[in-house]
């Protein structure tokens, strides 16, 4: 004996509410910090968690964590505490070279 079943496709409304529903739950956030150049190692930059309207422990439970497009990893996340903070060093000359404004 053989089991068909037939799905019909979902109307362009119905879809999208699905869309809507699913992504209702997920938030991108952007920040900005600026950090001064040749800030020693520990210099404190801000509180991710407070920036973004989180408690720390919601940070953690969402493994936030830092993704670096280089070699170096300049700042470190505290995710108990939500700090981010200057891990090494930076150098504009070697980050940027002479390009204006350096980002």
């Amino acid at each position: 004996m053989e089991l068909r079943m037939r799905i019909k496709p979902l109307s362009g409304r119905a879809g999208a509410l699905i869309l809507l529903l699913c992504m209702s739950g997920m938030r991108a956030e952007t920040a900005r910090y600026f950090v001064p150049e040749e800030s020693e190692r520990g210099f404190f930059v801000a509180n991710i968690a407070k920036d973004l309207g989180l408690t720390a422990e919601e940070l953690s439970a969402r493994q936030a964590r830092l993704v670096s497009e280089g070699e170096k990893q300049y700042l470190q996340l505290n995710q108990h505490t939500g700090d981010l903070m200057v891990r090494e060093q930076m150098d504009r000359e070697e980050l940027c070279g002479q390009s204006e404004p350096c980002l």
